[in-house]
């Protein structure tokens, strides 16, 4: 190449795409605003079959649960009426665990519940299969309007506020 035009940018790009032929224009590409629904790992604001899942999975909500409520819930001011540990429960026995403990709770008072998951710290690659696990179950569940991960206080990341209809 000769030195001018290596100081000349725009001749070189000229010169670069000599016998380019340009794509025929097909018009501006449709963007829909709806959100995608909920694939294998949930997104953002996701929507699954039964409700709304953010990112981590660590939200989840159905529509119809007052704004209120949910930032009540999350932010962990609803009294927990039941508890149930699964530390020392494996990954199989963790949805009929679930099942039989919200079953357990009829008491038309008992709103909201917590679920201790643990962190995983002892799992392969520290991802605890249980909180996986647990966390579809609840969103598979009919009674589970929401769920969200605890105050530090009561757990952080290892536990799970449940709201369940009445």
């Amino acid at each position: 190449m000769d030195g001018l035009m290596m100081h000349d940018p725009d001749r070189l790009f000229r010169k670069s795409v000599t016998g380019v032929t340009p794509l025929r224009n097909q018009g501006s590409p449709v963007v829909s605003n709806k959100p995608r629904s909920a694939g294998a790992p949930p997104e953002a604001g996701a929507i699954s079959s039964s409700g709304k899942v953010d990112l981590d999975g660590d939200l989840f909500y159905r529509s119809g649960v007052q704004k209120k409520t949910l930032r009540e819930l999350k932010r962990g001011r609803l009294k927990i009426d039941e508890v149930l540990d699964l530390h020392g429960y494996t990954q199989t026995s963790t949805p009929a665990a679930i099942t039989s403990f919200i079953g357990s709770c009829n008491n038309p008072d008992n709103q909201c519940v917590m679920i201790i998951t643990g962190k995983g710290r002892n799992s392969p690659d520290r991802v605890s299969v249980v909180r996986t696990t647990a966390l579809e179950t609840l969103r598979k569940h009919p009674r589970v309007l929401a769920y969200c991960c605890s105050q530090p206080v009561d757990g952080g990341y290892g536990a799970f506020y449940i709201l369940l209809r009445r």
